[in-house]
């Protein structure tokens, strides 16, 4: 069955079998997370207020499933994750997408999809520095 993925750098939307390896639009390898067709319309659109109901147990599964072909992976911090989850299921509720809990957005959307969860937070300076080696909030940690 076809779904619809989105890659985690540059937004870009793939609908298939199974997410290119390489995204065609920003060249990363492994980029791609599974995402409901609700959101790919979202993020193919500005999103509308209102929308569908976050589903935590298909984005667990998603971000576990897409840590496991990078170099990180989700938090092994259940409390903590939870926590993020609520956020993001927060601001989904408020915003129509999933973004950061731990970042502001800026009511432009071209900014503010930058802040969609998983964002490109390999570039960050808490993932690159060599303390702590995450995302900004924590849900993606440097494998150990």
């Amino acid at each position: 069955m076809k779904k619809y993925w989105r890659c985690f750098v540059c937004n870009d939307i793939h609908f298939g079998f199974k997410p290119p390896e390489l995204c065609p639009t920003c060249a990363v390898l492994n980029a791609y997370v599974e995402i409901s067709a609700a959101e790919a319309q979202r993020m193919m659109n500005a999103p509308a207020e209102g929308a569908a109901a976050f589903d935590r147990q298909a984005f667990s599964a998603a971000i576990r499933a897409f840590a496991q072909k990078n170099e990180f992976q989700v938090n092994p911090d259940a409390e903590r994750v939870n926590t993020l989850l609520e956020g993001l299921e927060a601001n989904e509720a408020r915003h129509g997408l999933r973004y950061c809990p731990c970042r502001l957005t800026s009511k432009d959307f071209t900014e503010d999809s930058k802040l969609v969860c998983p964002c490109n937070f390999l570039i960050h300076e808490t993932y690159k520095g060599v303390e702590k080696g995450e995302c900004w909030c924590g849900l993606f940690v440097r494998r150990t």
